[in-house]
């Protein structure tokens, strides 16, 4: 999956949903939302820093960040909104999830995230707020929200010690906390023909809408409004959704975003100069279609030590040009002519520029599996992409191991890793090979990771 979001044309592309939820129960059921719908989904709590969103938005389809903000005051509210928008972009949806009972900082939220996304992506942004959620008995009906039928200020939510719902018209509700314009698309127009419901919408944003609030009383009028914003969304402007989680499914399947089932490629690194490396990845050339990219060396005259910035420009190119299950490789040494006298303080800078630059690469392309050989480049690599250790689950030769990385970003990534003097002519191409049947099996099944970074900025504010 690439999320690429805007581009600088003005194209809207890829493949990543980012919704911002009020708290983590809705965050779970709005992920578990996409999840049906075929989308890889994760969930981040608030007591996360908005560096984990970002390490995410490139491993998964979905990405729920929770704020824990519905009982916050509202600009603080809308502070974290803000925060969670900035470090999850690109996304081609971002999606504010409101309580389904209007609870909380409806309008406050609705606005950052606004904001936010008209800052990031350089155009007029206008949410589409249907709150309705069928299956859970909440409707929206001549934009007022009803639950089981009942209007929210006649059910217990006006009694909630918290947050008690004194009414139930959104548009109010929004006003409380917001100046933003609102029009309304009422039921007789969500079940009218496709037409009717496209004009009435492309009208609400001609006359300066900031918010849509359209009724609906069935997942399939969601459905319908979902395919009319996409119709209606041009190139000056991009939709928000603001809503209790089906809406922003909804949205994403009218939009194209669809889970990555054929997978990514595989990448191998190599850090080792010795002739039997050289060897094995002369006859992985012979015998496959792979990709190379030879590391860049520094500017400065007889440099040995990889550029970072031009390898790790070179190697994005050929992971954003390799299809599912393709191999790229980056070496530092490839044929004979590469080897050269080295000193012993560039012999330690070597290992750790070409793992800097595989990490920037990754943190914006996903791979289905990493290999490594070279004891210094593989342990450079662990350093730098935060790996606590390794979950070893075989040899697949003697002394070449595969398993999964354990902690960091891509815990449960799989990997495999070998020594610069170890194996046969074909061990890389075993070691690929069983990379590439681990990752068919674990593809679906992305495990819990934190950031290898410092959480000095949670979502959340800590007691």
């Amino acid at each position: 999956m690439t999320n690429i979001g805007v581009t600088d044309n003005g194209d809207v592309a890829g493949n990543t949903v980012l919704v911002v939820a009020d708290d983590l129960t809705g965050a779970n059921a709005t992920a578990a939302g996409f999840a049906r719908a075929g989308l890889r989904a994760v969930t981040v709590g608030a007591d996360q820093g908005p560096d984990v969103v970002a390490e995410f938005a490139s491993r998964f389809d979905a990405v729920v960040a929770s704020t824990d903000s519905r009982h916050e005051p509202p600009e603080r509210a809308a502070a974290l909104v803000t925060s969670v928008i900035r470090a999850g972009w690109p996304a081609r949806l971002v999606s504010n999830r409101i309580d389904s009972t209007l609870r909380g900082n409806v309008g406050a939220s609705t606005a950052a995230a606004l904001r936010a996304v008209a800052e990031e992506s350089g155009r007029r942004a206008v949410a589409l707020c249907a709150p309705a959620h069928p299956d859970a008995g909440r409707h929206t009906v001549e934009g007022t929200q009803l639950l089981d039928g009942v209007r929210l200020e006649h059910t217990e939510l006006a009694h909630d010690p918290r947050t008690p719902v004194r009414h139930s018209a959104i548009e109010a509700i929004i006003a409380e906390q917001a100046d933003l314009r609102v029009a309304h698309l009422p039921l007789s127009v969500v079940t009218n023909n496709d037409h009717q419901l496209a004009e009435a919408l492309t009208g609400a944003v001609a006359d300066g809408a900031d918010v849509v609030v359209a009724d609906a009383i069935t997942t399939a009028h969601l459905r319908r409004i979902a395919h009319a914003a996409a119709a209606v969304e041009a190139d000056e402007m991009i939709w928000v959704s603001v809503d209790s989680g089906p809406a922003s499914v909804a949205l994403a399947t009218a939009f194209g975003v669809t889970g990555d089932s054929a997978g990514a490629p595989l990448l191998a690194v190599s850090g080792s100069a010795t002739r039997l490396t050289r060897t094995q990845l002369a006859t992985l050339r012979a015998d496959r279609a792979v990709t190379v990219v030879k590391a860049a060396p520094a500017g400065n005259a007889g440099s040995v030590v990889p550029d970072v910035d031009a390898t790790a420009h070179a190697l994005d190119a050929a992971l954003a040009a390799a299809g599912p299950g393709d191999v790229v490789i980056v070496a530092t040494v490839l044929e004979d002519g590469d080897v050269a006298d080295i000193s012993a303080d560039d012999a330690t800078l070597v290992p750790v520029a070409l793992a800097r630059a595989v990490r920037r690469v990754l943190e914006q392309r996903t791979i289905d599996g990493l290999f490594s050989t070279g004891g210094d480049v593989t342990a450079a690599l662990f350093t730098e992409l935060g790996a606590h250790g390794l979950d070893v689950e075989l040899e697949v030769e003697p002394l070449a191991v595969a398993g999964t990385f354990v902690g960091g970003p891509w815990a449960g990534l799989p990997v495999a890793t070998k020594g610069g003097l170890i194996g046969s002519t074909t061990t890389i191409a075993a070691c690929l090979d069983h990379l590439r049947q681990a990752a068919t099996t674990t593809r679906r099944h992305v495990r819990a990771a934190q950031s290898r970074l410092s959480f000095t900025t949670p979502l959340r504010r800590t007691p």
